[in-house]
């Protein structure tokens, strides 16, 4: 039941809009252990994605970032962040209580440059920035890394203690004259309901070289919202994207309930495999302990492989009472998706192959 559970708190978390009605999707004319093999592909490359994710340029530098300050013995990085103390009007900054106040960047623009040798801060005019130039390792030889901040609006959200949040911002932190992070939010615009901030249009990114990660929430209507995420990568060929959205029954945001949701739909494709789903949350959420034959009558979930439809995931639930996730290809033959190379009984060998690619990780902070 914990699988089934969990799997239902996915797709509530991950859901899109409904498309419109039109002509049947083409459907596959293959045998089953052919569209498998498919299937099987589609993780393998979802896995290799996850694998460049973590190889990248950006996560090599916090690796040996992380390396570095672990094996200083001269204090180096702890010295340089003390010194910022001295930066004539950085006092404010430090003492700031933000988001209760506001952050107001202007009054900190300009270029602030490390000397490591004197370990001090220089300060240099700028009209349109706050930038910190440093040596980002123990034994760099000069000030190869920046932090950039720019862009900065903010408005106050009136909820019962206020806060400031940024309503446009951009930070770049680059090394070797290269970007390396960076986190742009490009819009956030929102009504309040009472006191709750209801999102009207949201639009922000998170650059971690090379992969751009894509966010957005936009209010369709009073009763339907949407949102997305991608994970992509023009170097690697990645291309993860999932959309949702959800249609609500009642527009009194501040008593909602899982009852008040009408429907649940989306999709996640990740490049050439892409599921589908659809939730009569409604009438999902009115029972207290459905049947398999209510979930699945409830919850459609659908596989593709490009445009074409190779078969749709249902529960079923063996005579111990323990449920399972089967696929049953266009041909009709049902298996159980933990049979799939990747997969593995519940979801170990896909965890296994997680826990892998993120060991050099892992075992970092296992040594904490």
């Amino acid at each position: 039941m914990k699988k089934l559970i969990f799997t239902l708190t996915l797709i509530a978390l991950f859901s899109c809009e409904n498309e419109p009605i039109g002509a049947p999707p083409e459907v596959s004319q293959n045998t089953a252990e052919e569209d498998q093999v498919l299937v099987e592909n589609g993780i393998e490359m979802l896995t290799n994605c996850l694998e460049v994710l973590q190889t990248g340029d950006f996560s090599n530098l916090l690796i040996n970032l992380y390396d570095n300050v672990d094996g200083d013995s001269t204090d180096f990085h702890q010295t340089m962040l003390e010194a910022i103390e001295d930066i004539p009007n950085y006092q404010p900054l430090i003492d700031l209580d933000y988001p209760t106040e506001s952050f107001n960047i202007q009054n900190y623009f300009g270029t602030y440059t490390y000397d490591s040798q004197l370990e001090s801060w220089s300060t240099a005019d700028s009209n349109s920035m706050m930038q910190m130039v440093f040596p980002l390792y123990s034994d760099s030889s000069l000030n190869d890394a920046s932090i950039t901040v720019s862009g900065v609006t903010e408005e106050l959200v009136d909820l019962e203690d206020p806060i400031y949040i940024p309503t446009s911002l951009s930070i770049d932190m680059s090394h070797n004259n290269e970007s390396m992070f960076a986190f742009i939010i490009e819009n956030v615009s929102y009504t309040m309901a009472g006191e709750i901030p209801i999102p009207n249009d949201v639009n922000f990114s998170i650059y971690m070289n090379p992969f751009t990660h894509e966010f957005s929430i936009d209010k369709l209507s009073d009763d339907q919202f949407s949102a997305g995420y991608s994970l992509s990568s023009s170097d690697d060929g990645c291309i993860n994207q999932l959309q949702a959205s959800v249609k609500l029954l009642s527009t009194d945001y501040e008593n909602l309930e899982d009852t008040d949701i009408d429907y649940i739909a989306g999709d996640f494709t990740s490049n050439s495999l892409k599921v589908t789903f659809n939730v009569d949350a409604e009438a999902l959420f009115a029972l207290d302990d459905p049947t398999t034959l209510q979930l699945n009558n409830l919850i459609d979930l659908e596989v593709f492989y490009d445009t074409v439809l190779l078969g749709e995931i249902e529960v079923q639930e063996d005579s111990d009472e323990d449920y399972s996730f089967h696929m049953i290809f266009a041909d009709g033959s049902s298996v159980n998706i933990e049979s799939f190379a990747g997969i593995g009984t519940d979801g170990d060998a896909f965890i296994q192959t997680l826990e892998g690619i993120f060991e050099r990780y892992i075992n970092r902070l296992d040594d904490e």
